[in-house]
């Protein structure tokens, strides 16, 4: 037996046929992806010239990013949370041009969710960067220091078309809950950092995985956004963390890594 798959390979995309059940099921979501990407090229640009992005947006862009990427970035992470599911069983026409046809549809609107997202995320950060200096020197630093590393972890260069979609619009909320956490650790320190303790076992795993090649694996990339709703658990309880999130949960996640 074989397997067929569409492959991407640049700016093309390939048929190919492999030995490997597993190996054909990975390729083909990304092969029919770029099929997509390709036959909705001229809607992409049109989706790039018509987002209002105002002088603000762009000037808050501006110091993660060059801003002439903002609109590129955005059409992007509609993209995202379009195709990211659901391609693996795209394997006729019909079906195919069904699923053309919706995210043609619904390419601009999705593009403008992710701008009015952009703008909270934005506006979050610049909210939050003030917080994160210390009123007295050295105080609380270790604790700000852990918060700086956190923002720069989500919010970089890339981040609005490389974060998956349903993380990227929990950003909004990790940053009230980074706001709530720099206001609360400035104040009481140390009870910050007993908490920040608890995160530094999944720290360490996750930047290790990274190290070793494995960090964009599935299991890590899951771990990578509990270990954010736990950092909302912990630090900003008021605010809801997903379900089934605690310390013990996730140590028993990571042991099913390891």
């Amino acid at each position: 037996p074989a397997w067929p798959a569409l492959v991407a390979q640049g700016d093309s995309v390939a048929l190919r046929v492999f030995a490997a059940r597993a190996e054909a099921e990975a390729a083909h979501p990304q092969g029919v992806r770029r099929l997509l990407e390709i036959a909705l090229a001229d809607k992409v640009k049109q989706a790039r010239k018509q987002l209002p992005v105002s002088p603000k947006t762009g000037l808050l862009y501006a110091a993660i990013e060059s801003q002439g990427r903002l609109r590129g970035d955005l059409v992007e992470a509609a993209m995202n949370a379009l195709l990211d599911e659901g391609l693996g069983g795209i394997r006729d026409r019909t079906v195919f041009e069904q699923r053309l046809d919706e995210a043609g549809r619904r390419l601009f609107p999705e593009a403008m969710e992710r701008l009015k997202l952009a703008e909270s995320i934005l506006s979050g950060v610049a909210a939050l960067k003030p917080e994160l200096e210390s009123p007295l020197m050295g105080w609380a630093r270790g604790n700000l220091d852990d918060l700086r590393q956190q923002v720069a972890a989500l919010v970089h260069p890339g981040f609005l078309r490389e974060t998956p979609a349903d993380a990227l619009a929990q950003f909004p909320r990790y940053l009230k809950a980074m706001l709530l956490r720099a206001e609360r650790a400035k104040r009481d320190p140390t009870r910050d950092q007993a908490r920040m303790l608890e995160l530094t076992p999944f720290i360490d795993a996750l930047q290790a995985a990274t190290s070793a090649g494995q960090g964009n694996d599935p299991g890590w990339q899951a771990l990578r956004w509990d270990l954010e709703e736990l950092r909302v658990s912990l630090f900003a309880q008021e605010l809801g963390a997903r379900a089934g999130i605690s310390p013990k949960k996730l140590a028993q996640r990571l042991a099913g890594l390891k």
